[in-house]
């Protein structure tokens, strides 16, 4: 496996800055009060002790006055200094912050720049090419049903002559009339010509034009797989320039008068969008108007006795981020298209702490279903608004019987760690959330407070872990890990995979899975620093049991 590209976190650049602006405020305190003490000091000048004194011995009093406007004024002098040092390193700090922003905000505007044009060509071009592709193929079937009638043409001319010869060697006389060889002659060659001939040839061509085609489809299909996964930025493009890009596809039809007002009463936003977060607001609104992404509320699964069912899950234990990532393969396969998994590890500490296993996505139809891990709460997630599966979980918490003071940490991949983020972003949720963990998700757009230790795996090829459009804060809370998705041993052949992921299958659970053990033992100071504050989560007794949820 290759390195890692770690940010963020106690290492980061974020913990920097926040350290300069620590020492930025110690510098102004210090400098203030270093110009009260020379304050002070150049009050026993006039001191009226000191001043009568003078009269007795002027020269051991102006020495005296000396050392106290020498005293003072060094003092001063240091206090300057050092209230100049608090305003450069805090203005440091504003500087990089600015320029960062300012490059953000670059960034984006090229980005709907570029996605804009995308989508203005995306369709003329793809009808160019639809109808290129049409005109070359048409013209190459024609080409080969004119090419197999010339040679079926030319084959029955032979075996029509051949047919003639035959038959002049059994009847010397027929060559008296050259007329009667030349009907002879065209008649065998008339009777030799066979269209069904024509249409098997043409037919075994085309199949084996399409063999050659299936055969050569999933080498490209590869070859463009990891190309993109090489080239993952694309999609930063795309998801960043969000709003550019859906402007882009209107560009067109928007020139018809009362396409733009028509999108806007569908999709319940100016069109076209501005802001990404106008961008998936129009796409959840639209598919409304349709019936789709409605994703009502939330219940657990109860027993006989009307309360929350707890199933125990025995011989599980959670001890590092490997096992983190393994619960949530595990949860994903539990729950499939009928109710969410969520699974609560309570460590018997002390502290006694818990973690919150949220589950994937497991169905991806529109229609919201009984599952509530589906693609509906995807987009109501990305939306920031509260989903049925977020107050399932926070359900399973209450059952469970998490306290308001219990640590919590909170951990998924992809839409389990959407709703991770979600939660924690959110001040009503009345649990003490200190830790989250996510694993190929797009919570960069939420405001997780800096008192919540927070830890991001990421694949470089994994296109949903980008589907913010945005890079995960670079805060001294906030670790971020980003590396290339590992190949996996094939369970058939107990081989290692030949071809990389790329962008069509680095988004699985057990990669990241491979890939937290990898990261746990790099020794990275921000995620060492991550793991030594979860350590209350792995250690001690554990109790796992999981709670079905479902969407009503």
């Amino acid at each position: 496996m290759s390195g890692i590209t770690v940010s963020g976190g106690a290492g980061g650049v974020g913990a920097k800055l926040d350290d300069m602006r620590l020492q930025a405020q110690q510098l102004a305190t210090l400098s203030t009060e270093l110009i009260g003490r020379s304050g002070t000091a150049a009050a026993k000048a006039v001191d009226g002790d000191l001043l009568e004194s003078m009269i007795l011995s002027p020269v051991t009093g102006a020495a005296a006055e000396g050392a106290i406007v020498l005293a003072s004024g060094s003092l001063l002098l240091v206090a300057t200094e050092t209230g100049v040092s608090a305003v450069f390193l805090e203005g440091a700090v504003v500087a990089y912050e600015t320029a960062d922003q300012l490059i953000a905000a670059a960034t984006v505007a090229l980005h709907n720049g570029v996605a804009f044009v995308i989508g203005v060509l995306a369709v003329p071009v793809g009808l160019v090419a639809a109808a290129g592709v049409a005109v070359v193929g048409g013209a190459w079937m024609l080409t080969v049903a004119g090419v197999n009638v010339v040679v079926e043409g030319v084959d029955s001319l032979v075996e029509g002559a051949q047919q003639t010869l035959d038959q002049i060697g059994d009847n010397p006389w027929l060559l008296l009339s050259p007329a009667g060889v030349a009907g002879l002659f065209t008649a065998n060659s008339i009777a030799a010509y066979s269209p069904q001939e024509v249409i098997d040839r043409t037919a075994a061509t085309y199949a084996d034009a399409l063999a050659r085609l299936q055969e050569l489809a999933p080498i490209a299909g590869q070859a463009a797989n990891e190309w993109l996964g090489d080239n993952a930025w694309i999609e930063d493009i795309l998801t960043d320039g969000a709003p550019g890009l859906l402007a882009g596809l209107t560009f067109l039809p928007g020139l018809l008068p009362g396409f733009n007002g028509l999108m806007s009463v569908v999709t319940g936003q100016g069109w076209p969008p501005l802001t990404y977060e106008q961008a998936i607001d129009a796409i959840a609104t639209g598919g409304g108007r349709f019936g789709l992404f409605e994703d009502g509320t939330a219940a657990l699964e109860v027993g006989a006795d009307g309360k929350p069912k707890p199933h125990a899950v025995p011989d599980t234990d959670v001890r590092g981020l490997g096992d983190l990532m393994n619960g949530s393969s595990e949860i994903d396969r539990i729950g499939g298209d009928d109710f969410s998994d969520i699974r609560i590890v309570e460590s018997a500490g002390p502290p006694k702490s818990y973690i919150v296993q949220i589950p994937s996505t497991q169905v991806w139809n529109p229609d919201a279903g009984p599952a509530a891990n589906d693609s509906t709460s995807d987009v109501v997630a990305m939306q920031g608004e509260q989903t049925a599966l977020a107050s399932a979980v926070l359900d399973a918490m209450r059952a469970a019987g998490i306290s308001s003071t219990d640590p919590v940490m909170l951990e998924g991949f992809s839409l389990g760690g959407i709703t991770a983020g979600l939660i924690a972003s959110d001040p009503s949720v009345p649990f003490n959330i200190t830790h989250v963990a996510t694993a190929g998700s797009p919570v960069a757009r939420y405001d997780i407070p800096d008192d919540v230790q927070v830890l991001s795996l990421e694949f470089e090829e994994d296109p949903v872990a980008r589907l913010d459009g945005r890079d995960n804060p670079d805060r001294a809370n906030w670790t971020t890990v980003q590396g290339d998705a590992p190949r996996l041993i094939d369970p058939a052949t107990q081989e290692l995979e030949e071809d990389g992921p790329g962008i069509a299958f680095s988004h699985n659970s057990h990669r990241y899975e491979e890939f937290a053990d990898h990261v746990a033992s790099a020794g990275d100071p921000s995620v060492d620093a991550f793991v030594d504050s979860a350590d209350p989560f792995f250690s001690g007794d554990q109790t796992v049991v999981d709670y079905r949820g479902t969407r009503q």
